[in-house]
Parts: structure tokens; C-alpha cells; sequence
């Protein structure tokens, strides 16, 4: 007879129900162990220095810490300690526009480049479709993400003007590249504006309005849009990069896109506030949409995945959230409210490490706080899998400066499966991928619950998941690229091979003819030394390294055409040396046509 039928025979009801009540005290006292240690299992396994997390389940709040804020000391992270949360300060930015909104300041629907006349805009779409405060929220104004001199530049403090980060001499900066409302681009630029945008409605900082009417009436009295640095507040945590290099706080040129301190505890007062109604701040309907997305191509075509007005409807891991994560210099963070559950997390974690496996935490909180799971949309058995399949390329490019490399390693290649009866996504930067069919062109990965992709167009040729479009393209265009790339690249092998062995078989004056680029080639180990020399934040400045790369790579097609001249002129030339410069040559042209060189990444 085990113990519990001896309990039953000897005790009165009563007594059962105090020996029940003390079973369960005993079995939560023992599942917060548990909770803890996995914890630090992970911190330990994925090397984070620390982590701070806020829940919220139903009526239950909690707020907590592992690991540490700072290494060398070794001082403990607790739910106080502050720390910064990168793009998560988009969504409080996005409250601070709907409050001015709610009040009646704005509209969702307000002509930004009228309320921005003195910037530079470049919008073929103006007349009909210019870009709005909800494009700019829901990230689909269709202008570019970052530059690098907006993102690695010490020449910005905590006062520069947020115009700085548009100047006038930058006459493509704005260009809009596709229709305002129609495809989600992530943008950092397009939050940075509407830092702007809060700025021109209350004339007054942004970090100062969102201070008093988001940050006051909430509650979050620890946290600040102002730059904050480790040596002047003790409180905030120590940023890792790889290998436990410590990174302190930098100031940003775009930094309403992700400049904010805060802690734990102040950030469960956020959870408590996006489950809520508004408590009068911003109008419930907004709210409703948070997570929402209302205008693109995709949407439209029936897929709920999306950004809406400040996050991003995601499904992941067997439950659908309304998400942000965030990144910054030495620091993640993840935010996910699920309002059907009421129910709601965040942490923030002092490392931004390449390595390290973020999706654990974000297992780890869905399963502390019990997210009940989202049901499996069935599959549509589809015998028209071949009108799916082909190449497809970005489009956009999140970032426009890269659209080559995006074009070259980016691009999709989706073939059919028909023995388990979808279509399989290869990738040069992920693994394969099967989506599942559920009908009308919707798709779902096999590793989601709901429809996670839609084909849509004419002829089925743009595929998206919401966060990303691609369109289809030609395979011959591709392979012409990648035959132009081998080539160009072994040419220019066989170019520093031939130099250095001309040099030490004394063939100098034999082989003079392939100096001016072998010479050219040789300088960039000056640049590379040289950034290797100085702090990484200056990459995107005009520094002797950033200079002296853009000049070589400027001179290297010269060089290449003067080798070409010199070897037309020797009666026998060499014909592996000249298949070497037209093969690099080529190579270099396409490249300066689709404005990769010369390489210049400063303003």
C-alpha cells in the first residue's frame, strides 16, 4: 500500500487537505531550484556573463537575476542592476508616438516628409504614396537600415542632434526603394525619425517627453533614453563581446533606435502595461495592434506574421508572441507579451556574443511562465509544388550598400519535395528548411505552427515570411556572378603568386608588366594593419586605414587596365597573365557597377 492510501485510512479530510496544501508548498519550494539552475546551466554552457528577467503570468509578477554584472569584480546581477536593451527601445518609442497620437499631436496617417521638410527625401512614390508615421512604426517606409559611419563612429556624443545622422550632402541616404506600405524593411533609420517626429510634434527633446509622459506615469523610475556609462553609474552592468572582452557604453548617432537603460524591475512595469488597456496613456486600439501587421504585400495575401506598430507577431518554439529582440554593444535582450494569455517576458543579457545560443532563454521563459501552445495548421496536399520553385533574391536589401553580397550569398534556391510534399529552401547561410502547404500560397515551416510563408504575386514570384521579401530571379544571372567571382578572384591569385615569385626568382624585369597591380593588391595588408590598430568603432570614420582601403580599392581597376596596356605592348606576352588581368579586371568592373568599389563606409 503506498503512502498515499495510508494517508486516506488514518486521516480525516482536514488533515488530507493540510497535507496536500504543505505537498504542494514543498513541490514549488523545489521547482524554483530547478528554475535557477537551469539558469545557470545555460549561462554557464553558452559562456554569459549574466542575465535579468521580468515575468509576468495572469496576477503573478517576478522579477530576478543570475550570473554577474561586471566579471572582474565579480558583482552579482540582480533584478536592480541596469542594463541596456538595444532595439527593445524601439517599442517605447513606438508608445511615445501613439500616446501623441492617442492625444490627437499626430496622426498614424501623417505626411512625414511634410512634418521632415529639411531632409533630403528621395521618394519616386511621393505623389502617390508618401511615407507615413505608421510606415515608419511598422518598419515598411521602405528606405535603408544603417550606414556604417551611422553605426561604428566615435565623432557623436550624447548631444548630437539627431539631424546629424541625415546630412544634407548625402543625397540618396533617404531613398525610398520600395513603395511606401507595401514590404516590412528593418530600419534603424526609419525609428532614429520618428525620434525626429517626436521632437517636431512637442518641441522638445524626445528622451525628455518620453521621459515624463511614458516613463513617469509608468512607474520606471530607473530608466533613462539618456546616455548612461559604467564609470559614471555603478549600477549598470558591464557589456561582453566575444571571449569576455568588456564593452562599455557607446553613444549613437541613431539612438532612438536603441539607445535605453533600464532593469528588470523596471521593465515588469512595462509587461504589466502592454497586457493592459492603455490606463489612459495611449488608446486601447493602438494596443490592439501592437503586433499587428495592417499594409504589406504579404499581409495582404492572407499571412498574419508580421511587425505592427511596435512589435512582431512570431511564431516560435510552439507558441505565438508579440516580440522584440534587441542588440547592442555588449548587450542582448528579448521582449514577448502574449495577451490572449496574459502572460509576458523579458530579459537582458550582458554579452553579445556571435556563438552563443539566445534561443535558449527565450525556450526557457515561454516554458517558466507556461505558454499555452499554439495548435498545427494542417497541410493541403498541393500538386502545383513546381510553380513555387526557383531561385529568389532579397528585395530589398536590408541594407543597400550590401545588396551585391546579399544578391551572391543570400539568395534562395527552393526546389520540390514532393515525397513529403512541399518545398524545400536551400541556403548558403542556414539549413534546409521544408514548408508544409496550407493552402491559397500560404506555407508553413515544419518547424512553426501557423502559416509561416506566402508566395504571391502574378506568377507566385515573391515569396516572404513577413520579416523578409524575396523576389524570383534568374539562375544564369547567379551563376554568371559566381563564374565572374571565381574568376576575378583567382586572377587575382595567380597575380600575387606570380609577383612574389618573379620577386624571388629575380624574373622582375620579365614579369614587369603584372607590378602595378601585384603592388596595388600587396598595399591592402597597410589598411588591414591598420584597422587591426584601432578601435573597431571607428570603422565607420574617415581614419588613415578607412582612407588609404578606399584609395587602393579606387586604384586597383586603374592598375589592372595599366597591366593589360603594358602587356598588349610585349609581342609574346604571357597568356596566363593576361587571362589574370581580364579575368580580375572583369571582376572589378562589376563590382564598381553595382557601387561595391571603391570601398568607402565613412560620411
Amino acid at each position: 500500500m503506498d503512502s498515499g492510501s495510508k494517508f486516506q485510512i488514518v486521516l480525516s479530510l482536514p488533515r488530507i487537505k493540510f497535507f496536500c496544501g504543505l505537498s504542494l508548498f514543498f513541490t514549488a519550494m523545489l521547482a524554483s531550484p530547478t528554475f535557477a539552475d537551469a539558469l545557470d546551466t545555460i549561462l554557464k554552457e553558452e559562456s554569459l556573463p549574466g542575465v535579468t528577467w521580468a515575468t509576468v503570468d495572469a496576477s503573478t509578477v517576478q522579477t530576478g537575476a543570475k550570473g554577474y554584472a561586471e566579471l572582474i569584480d565579480k558583482r552579482p546581477m540582480t533584478a536592480a542592476t541596469k542594463v541596456q536593451v538595444g532595439s527593445v527601445t524601439k517599442t517605447l518609442v513606438a508608445l511615445g508616438v501613439l500616446q501623441l497620437v492617442s492625444t490627437g499631436q499626430l496622426s498614424l496617417d501623417s505626411d512625414v516628409e511634410q512634418l521632415l521638410p529639411e531632409l533630403h527625401w528621395d521618394n519616386p512614390w511621393r505623389a502617390e504614396q508618401p511615407v507615413t508615421v505608421r510606415h515608419l512604426l511598422e518598419h515598411t517606409a521602405g528606405m535603408d537600415n544603417i550606414r556604417m559611419w551611422q553605426f561604428l563612429n566615435t565623432n557623436v556624443n550624447a548631444d548630437t542632434p539627431l539631424t546629424d545622422a541625415f546630412p544634407q550632402s548625402h543625397e540618396h541616404l533617404l531613398q525610398i526603394r520600395t513603395r511606401p506600405g507595401s514590404q516590412y524593411s528593418y530600419s534603424n533609420m526609419g525609428y532614429t525619425m520618428l525620434g525626429l517626429v517626436i521632437e517636431r510634434a512637442s518641441a522638445e527633446r524626445y528622451e525628455d517627453y518620453l521621459a515624463r509622459e511614458i516613463l513617469e506615469p509608468l512607474g520606471m523610475h530607473d530608466s533613462s533614453f539618456r546616455y548612461i556609462v559604467q564609470n559614471q553609474d555603478p549600477r549598470l552592468a558591464m557589456g561582453y563581446l566575444e571571449a569576455g572582452i568588456a564593452q562599455s557604453s557607446v553613444p549613437m548617432f541613431l539612438r532612438p533606435a536603441g539607445q535605453f537603460t533600464t532593469t528588470a524591475d523596471d521593465m515588469q512595469l512595462l509587461l504589466r502595461f502592454l497586457l493592459g488597456n492603455g490606463n489612459g496613456l495611449i488608446a486601447p486600439e493602438y494596443l490592439d495592434t501592437l503586433g499587428r501587421p495592417s499594409t504589406t504585400d504579404a499581409y495582404l495575401a492572407g499571412l498574419p506574421m508580421g511587425h505592427g506598430l511596435a512589435l512582431a507577431t512570431r511564431d516560435r518554439h510552439g507558441v505565438l508572441g508579440e516580440c522584440h529582440p534587441g542588440e547592442t554593444f555588449g548587450f542582448r535582450a528579448y521582449l514577448c507579451v502574449f495577451r490572449a494569455q496574459s502572460k509576458a517576458f523579458f530579459y537582458a543579457v550582458n554579452a553579445d556574443s556571435e556563438n552563443a545560443d539566445y534561443e535558449r532563454l527565450n525556450r526557457h521563459f515561454i516554458e517558466q511562465i507556461d505558454v499555452a501552445p499554439v495548435s498545427a495548421a494542417p497541410t493541403v496536399p498541393t500538386a502545383r509544388l513546381d510553380e513555387y520553385t526557383g531561385l529568389y533574391q532579397l528585395a530589398p536589401s536590408n541594407m543597400a550598400q550590401f545588396a551585391w553580397l546579399d544578391w551572391m550569398f543570400n539568395s534562395l534556391w527552393l526546389s520540390a519535395d514532393q515525397r513529403r510534399g512541399g518545398v524545400v529552401i536551400h541556403s548558403m547561410q542556414g539549413p534546409e528548411r521544408l514548408l508544409l502547404p496550407v493552402g491559397d500560397g500560404l506555407f508553413r515551416a515544419a518547424d512553426r505552427r501557423l502559416a509561416s510563408h506566402v508566395f504571391f504575386g502574378s506568377g507566385n514570384e515573391v515569396l516572404s515570411y513577413g520579416l523578409t521579401t524575396w523576389r524570383k530571379a534568374s539562375p544564369l544571372l547567379l551563376c554568371l556572378g559566381w563564374v565572374s567571382l571565381i574568376l576575378g578572384a583567382v586572377g587575382l591569385l595567380y597575380i600575387v603568386f606570380k609577383g612574389l615569385w618573379s620577386i624571388l626568382s629575380g624574373r622582375l624585369l620579365e614579369n614587369k608588366a603584372i607590378f602595378p597591380p601585384w603592388l596595388c593588391i600587396m598595399a591592402f595588408a597597410l589598411p588591414a594593419y591598420l584597422y587591426s590598430t584601432q578601435p573597431f568603432l571607428r570603422f565607420g570614420e574617415a581614419t588613415a586605414a578607412s582612407l588609404i582601403l578606399a584609395a587602393l580599392s579606387a586604384l586597383l581597376p586603374v592598375s589592372l587596365c595599366l597591366s593589360w596596356y603594358l602587356l598588349a605592348r610585349i609581342q609574346n606576352p604571357s597568356r596566363s597573365s593576361l587571362y589574370a588581368v581580364i579575368t580580375s579586371l572583369q571582376l572589378c568592373l562589376v563590382l564598381l557597377s553595382q557601387g561595391v568599389l571603391p570601398l568607402v563606409f565613412w560620411q
